[in-house]
């Protein structure tokens, strides 16, 4: 598929989900100057606008570029699977584990040789994630059901 038609449909794309980002805010209230639905409109509109000045330069472009998705469809297809099961495991033995198994073991199938330096940026990885979300912005990752007996 050529990046021109894929640029065209994906700006259509967005400037259907901006009509319907706008048309979500009908349901707010309109009490006060400064609100939500004000910001949300501020978006439609940004987005819409970008949209429009990208389908336009797609549609007068004459490139014939060639878009690869995947060099190997077959690898591409075992990474969409491993994170559909990183996702469903994650309910069973948390984020942290599921996320220290799966970020090497990803690494490694992709191609990155160096074992001993992928464990540490998957540490790194977790800990900032860890760090970002319970400890700055208090929201709690998913436990270990398995382990703490919980559910989700």
């Amino acid at each position: 598929m050529s990046k021109k038609y894929i640029d065209i449909v994906l700006s259509v794309f967005f400037i259907v989900l901006a009509v319907l980002l706008y048309r979500s805010t009908a349901t707010f209230p309109k009490s006060a100057l400064f609100t939500t639905a004000v910001y949300i409109k501020f978006l439609a509109y940004l987005l819409a606008i970008a949209s429009f000045v990208q389908l336009v330069k797609s549609i007068r472009s004459d490139a014939a570029i060639k878009v690869i998705f995947a060099k190997n469809p077959k690898k591409f297809f075992i990474l969409i699977l491993s994170l559909i099961i990183y996702v469903w495991i994650i309910r069973y033995v948390g984020f942290i584990i599921s996320t220290l198994i799966f970020l090497p073991v990803t690494m490694r199938y992709m191609g990155y040789e160096k074992f001993r330096k992928s464990i540490i940026i998957s540490a790194s990885i977790t800990l900032f994630v860890y760090v970002l979300f319970v400890q700055i912005f208090s929201i709690q990752l998913p436990e270990a059901t398995i382990i703490f007996g919980a559910s989700l």
